[in-house]
C-alpha cells in the first residue's frame, strides 16, 4: 500500500482526506488532522503548512518529524529485528506466548469473519482501556468492508475454542507494517491470545516476509503506559522521533495564554464521552507546549 491507495482506504472508511501538494491530511478527530500515513517522517516548509492550514478543515495538524527537528521529542514503537524470535524475550515473556501458542490456534482469518466473531473482543477492549468508539454501529462493517476492498490488509486471530480470544488488522506499506488494530476478550486473557498473536504475525512480518519495520504507530496523546508496556515486553521499542502540534495562527496565539491552558486542562475531568474528548485535546496541548509552539 503507497500513500494514495491508504487514502484511498480512509476515505472508504468516512474520514474525509485533503491532499496539499505532497502530503495528505486526514480528520483523526472532528477539529484535528493527522498526516497519512501517520507513521512517516514529514518536513514541511512553513509555506506548506500554511497552505495545509488555509485548505484543511481543521484546528491545527499534527504529524512525525525528524529528530533533529522542531516539535515534542517523542516516538514511534517499533520492531525492526529480522531475526525476532523467542530468544530475544525475557522468560516471563517466552513462558506467556508459549503458554498462548499451546492453548490457542493462530494464523489469518478472513475479515467476514472477525466482522462477525470479533465483536466481544472489541467491545471489550474499549471497555477495558476507557476508550471511545471509534468502530460504533455502523462503522464496524464498513471498516472490515474497506478492509477487504483494499490491497496490502491483512486480518489476524488467535481461537481459543470456538472464541476469536483475540484479531489483529495489519497494513503493509512500501517500508513497514503497521499493527493497525488490536482487540481481545476479557475471558480469554487467561490463554495469553495477544502474546501468542502478536508474537506469530512479528515473526512473519522480520523474519518470513523480511520487512524493514513493524510498528504501533506513534506515541499516544493520551496516557498509555500498560498498553505501550506490554508491547515493549513483545520485543518493541521506542524509535525516537518527534511530533509536531501546528494550530491555526489565531488559535496558537490564544493557546499561549496560561489562563486559556489551564482551563481546557480542567476541562478534562468532564464525565462520559466529553472526557474522552478533552482527555485528547489536552493530549494534543501537552504535546504543543512540549514542542514549544
Amino acid at each position: 500500500m503507497n500513500s494514495q491507495s491508504y487514502a484511498e482506504f480512509l476515505r472508504a472508511l468516512g474520514h474525509r482526506v485533503v491532499s496539499v501538494g505532497d502530503f495528505s491530511w486526514y480528520d483523526a478527530n472532528r477539529f484535528f488532522y493527522l498526516s497519512a500515513p501517520p507513521h512517516r517522517i514529514y518536513e514541511p516548509t512553513t509555506e506548506q503548512l500554511r497552505a495545509a492550514l488555509r485548505t484543511v478543515p481543521c484546528l491545527g495538524v499534527r504529524f512525525a518529524a525528524p529528530l533533529e527537528g522542531e516539535g515534542k521529542l517523542s516516538y514511534q514503537i517499533v520492531c525492526s529485528d529480522r531475526d525476532y524470535g523467542l530468544a530475544k524475550l525475557s522468560g516471563n515473556t517466552r513462558s506467556k506466548i508459549r503458554r498462548g501458542l499451546k492453548r490457542c490456534e493462530v494464523g489469518p482469518v478472513p475479515f467476514a469473519t472477525i466482522a462477525t466473531a470479533g465483536r466481544q473482543a472489541h467491545e471489550d477492549t474499549v471497555g477495558r482501556q476507557g476508550r471511545d468508539g471509534v468502530l460504533a454501529g455502523d462503522r464496524w462493517q464498513r471498516f472490515f468492508a474497506a478492509c477487504e476492498q483494499a490491497s496490502g490488509i491483512e486480518g489476524w486471530g488467535a481461537w481459543h475454542g470456538q472464541t476469536l480470544a483475540a484479531f489483529l488488522v495489519t497494513v503493509s506499506f512500501d517500508d513497514a507494517v503497521e499493527f493497525l488494530l488490536a482487540r481481545s476478550c476479557d475471558d480469554t486473557l487467561g490463554a495469553y491470545p495477544n502474546n501468542a498473536l502478536i508474537f506469530s504475525v512479528a515473526e512473519e512480518m522480520l523474519g518470513r516476509r523480511r520487512v524493514r519495520e513493524v510498528t504501533f504507530g506513534l506515541e499516544s496523546l493520551e496516557p498509555v503506559a500498560p498498553l505501550d508496556q506490554f508491547k515493549f515486553s513483545m520485543g518493541f521499542e521506542r524509535k525516537p522521533l518527534r511530533q509536531r502540534i501546528v494550530f491555526r495562527p489565531a488559535l496558537a496565539k490564544l493557546l499561549r495564554q496560561a489562563p486559556v491552558r489551564s482551563l481546557v486542562h480542567r476541562w478534562t475531568s468532564q464525565p462520559g464521552e466529553r472526557a474522552v474528548f478533552w482527555r485528547k485535546a489536552a493530549g494534543i496541548l501537552r504535546f504543543a507546549e512540549e514542542g514549544g509552539f
